[in-house]
């Protein structure tokens, strides 16, 4: 994004130098930081576009289907079609659903409760990795946060 905004700048340079501050931005000006402007955004949407096409058209792993969709006749053929170099498996829909019906009491997950909680993360191995990230986010928020916000430009405003 730094890069793209540095070429934008040196493109609308000679409209950008006819205001000799922020506030005398009129016209000409106003106009090209506008255009600079929905540029930066329509080239920062591009890679958002291009996974987003992706991950909509990437096929569900067979191990997804087996353990999270509890779709058993699925994820058989999606290994099978894998294995045969095929996309996508294509499943007997009548035989699909009477598997899905008669396992359906025994693919029941338990409800997470705060009890479970409390028992995984009072093992100290996941309780240093929970503290060891958050402690790390809030250093780098911390220092991010702070600097941004106590700059002359900040501090001038509030007085």
């Amino acid at each position: 994004a730094a890069l793209v905004m540095m070429f934008l700048t040196l493109g609308f340079k000679s409209s950008l130098e006819t205001a000799a501050d922020t506030k005398s931005c009129t016209g000409g000006c106003q106009v090209s930081v506008d255009k600079m402007w929905r540029t930066l955004i329509g080239f920062g949407a591009v890679p958002a576009c291009i996974a987003l096409y992706y991950r909509l058209t990437i096929p569900e792993t067979p191990r997804y289907t087996f353990n999270v969709a509890r779709d058993v006749e699925q994820a058989d053929e999606d290994v099978k079609a894998y294995m045969t170099g095929k996309r996508e498996g294509e499943t007997d829909e009548v035989a699909r659903a009477q598997v899905h019906q008669g396992a359906k009491a025994n693919l029941q997950v338990p409800k997470a409760s705060f009890r479970d909680f409390l028992k995984h993360y009072s093992e100290w191995k996941n309780a240093s990795l929970l503290l060891g990230t958050a402690g790390s986010w809030l250093c780098l928020d911390v220092a991010f946060y702070g600097l941004s916000l106590n700059n002359g430009t900040i501090l001038k405003v509030i007085g």
